[in-house]
């Protein structure tokens, strides 16, 4: 994983770059927000994550963590009796005017290093429908974010 700074294009993905913001591409060596998030949006984020959209191309491989001082991190997390694979996972969160694009490891930076996304994309996650539902793929493909990029 490459580091990206928040609300820039997503440039992991380059076919959405217009069309996305990256939050959550964190990497040793770059400052970001710490602090605390309300656990209100850290389990909406985290239902979101357990089953993600996949795009029909093959990303670099597993990512551990660069800010953990010496495990890397675990490949899965757990929360309420779900479980999320992390580091090889990215979940799409339509916002109001682009799609947000973090990896799923946002979630270990927000539970283990007190990542504080951008407001804007929380509550875009707070507002996002149902993963696979039609009103996500209709708001996914009203940001500019081709349907057929998709695989379930």
């Amino acid at each position: 994983m490459a580091y990206i700074q928040d609300l820039t294009p997503c440039s992991y993905f380059r076919q959405w770059e217009q069309s996305s913001l990256a939050v959550g591409w964190l990497e040793r060596g770059h400052a970001y927000p710490r602090g605390t998030v309300d656990e209100a949006f850290f389990a909406a984020l985290f239902r979101l994550c357990v089953n993600p959209w996949r795009p029909p191309f093959v990303t670099a491989g597993f990512h551990r963590c660069t800010l953990c001082q010496f495990t890397g991190l675990n490949a899965a997390i757990s929360y309420k009796g779900a479980h999320v694979s992390l580091g090889t996972e990215n979940v799409l969160i339509p916002g109001e005017t682009k799609v947000f694009i973090a990896p799923t490891m946002i979630l270990h930076y927000i539970d283990a290093h007190e990542y504080v996304p951008p407001r804007e994309f929380q509550e875009a996650v707070l507002r996002c429908p149902e993963m696979r539902s039609m009103a996500y793929l209709k708001a996914i493909k009203a940001l500019g974010i081709s349907l057929s990029s998709f695989s379930q």
